[in-house]
This record gives C-alpha cells, sequence and structure tokens, in this order.
C-alpha cells in the first residue's frame, strides 16, 4: 500500500515538484498525491507542469483561487484584470500562447481544472486551499466537499469575502493561539477529529496546531521560496 503525499501551493513550479517528489521517494505507481490548490501561476513551467500533474493515474487536488481564474480563462477566456496584473495571469496567459495550446486542448485541460473539488474530506483527512470561514461548521464543510465546482465565473463558494478558497481567519486564529492569545476571542476549532490541511497563506515553514487539527503548507513557492511536499500520516515533509 502506497504513502498519501500532500504538496503545498505549487504555483507551475515543476521542476521544485519534482524536485521535493524525488526526495520523498515518490512512487506514482503507488503514492497517492493530494495538493492543497493554487497549482497555476507566478512559476515558470505552467504547461510542463499541468500535463505530469494530470498523467498521475491518482492525484486528488482542491481547487484554489489561482486555479479559478486560469479555469475561467480557458474555458471561457474570462481574463481577470487583478488575476493578469497581480496575480501572475499574464505569465500563464504567455504560456499558452507560446505554446500554440489549442482551443480544444485548453478546452480540455479547464475541464480537469473544473473537476477539483473545493474540499476534500477523505480517511481521517480534510483538504482545503484557504480555510474554515468563522461560523462555518464540519457539516457545512462536508456540503461544499459534494458540491461541484461550476466551470466559469464566480460561484458563492468562490467569493473571496467568504470562501473557504480564500479565508485566512482559521489559520489566523490558530496561530495567534500558539502565540498565547486567549482562546475565548479567537474562532474556535473545527468539531471534528479530522486533520485538516490548507495553504494559501504563504508561510517561511510549514505550520502545525494540535488544538485546530492543523498543517498550513504554502511555504512561498509563488514568491520564490520553497514549496513542501508532506506525508500526510507521519508529517514528515521534503522541500525543494
Amino acid at each position: 500500500m502506497g504513502r498519501h503525499l500532500i504538496a503545498g501551493d505549487i504555483h507551475c513550479h515543476y521542476s521544485l515538484l519534482r524536485e521535493a517528489l524525488d526526495k520523498a521517494g515518490f512512487d506514482p505507481k503507488a503514492d497517492t498525491l493530494y495538493c492543497v490548490g493554487d497549482i497555476a501561476d507566478r512559476g515558470p513551467e505552467p504547461i510542463a507542469m499541468i500535463y505530469y500533474l494530470m498523467s498521475l493515474q491518482d492525484f486528488r487536488p482542491v481547487l484554489g483561487n489561482h486555479d479559478v481564474w486560469l479555469r475561467d480563462y480557458l474555458v471561457s477566456d474570462i481574463l481577470s484584470g487583478s488575476w493578469l496584473s497581480d496575480n501572475g495571469g499574464s505569465g500563464t496567459v504567455n504560456a499558452f500562447m507560446k505554446a500554440g495550446v489549442s482551443r480544444e486542448e485548453r478546452m480540455r485541460i479547464g475541464e480537469w481544472l473544473a473537476s477539483f473539488p473545493y474540499v476534500r474530506i477523505e480517511d481521517d483527512y480534510l483538504i482545503v486551499h484557504g480555510g474554515i470561514p468563522k461560523g462555518w461548521s464540519f457539516e457545512e464543510m462536508r456540503l461544499l466537499a459534494g458540491l461541484k465546482p461550476r466551470p466559469m465565473g464566480y460561484a458563492i463558494a468562490e467569493d473571496p469575502q467568504s470562501s473557504p478558497l480564500w479565508n485566512r481567519s482559521y489559520l489566523q486564529s490558530a496561530m495567534a493561539f500558539e502565540h498565547g492569545a486567549d482562546s475565548a476571542f479567537l474562532q474556535p476549532p473545527l468539531d471534528s477529529d479530522r486533520h485538516i490541511f490548507i495553504g494559501h497563506t504563504p508561510l517561511s515553514s510549514p505550520f502545525f496546531s494540535d488544538l485546530y487539527h492543523l498543517t498550513a503548507l504554502d511555504t512561498g513557492a509563488g514568491h520564490g521560496r520553497k514549496l513542501t511536499v508532506m506525508d500526510m500520516d507521519s508529517r514528515e515533509y521534503w522541500q525543494a
């Protein structure tokens, strides 16, 4: 039986991903690779990264906000101004144009991205890109895990003001508690024994919280820092 590995935000850093997976001894025929979302944008190798992940027999991502922007461009030619100017979208679009990716192939990749769930709840794990908004229950996260993302535009679950794709309040509360804040003034831990893996917030190293059952895995690959791959059961990790 293979291992369950999970990658932090990849952001089109194909070479870093392969290096971290090599350090982890990843066996694509036996191991399952999860991802906390944001495979897209900011990095130099979007095409190679996408085709590699599409080739894996057991790749289980969740949708990140950058993946939403890329999905909508590929499927519906939607070009968000903030995506292009501030979030690496222009480089991604240029890479697709330079590679001469056909309209048919763009649709195929876009539909693959559209198949990513907002939340994964499997075995002892809950995986979501941004976090758990204040006031949300495990049952609401479970319902969102069963909701199929739509292939164009923003759904309610993709709203930057309240969505688990964007929300940082759960991580912020966990970090504040670790630094001695009074838990009475913080967002409470989710009422579930499942371990929660998130990305979205670039940190200098993985963050762990026993109280919040939380591991945060974005270590800044999209900002010129490191990409992390972790064994979901042992919490051992490797970086490139």
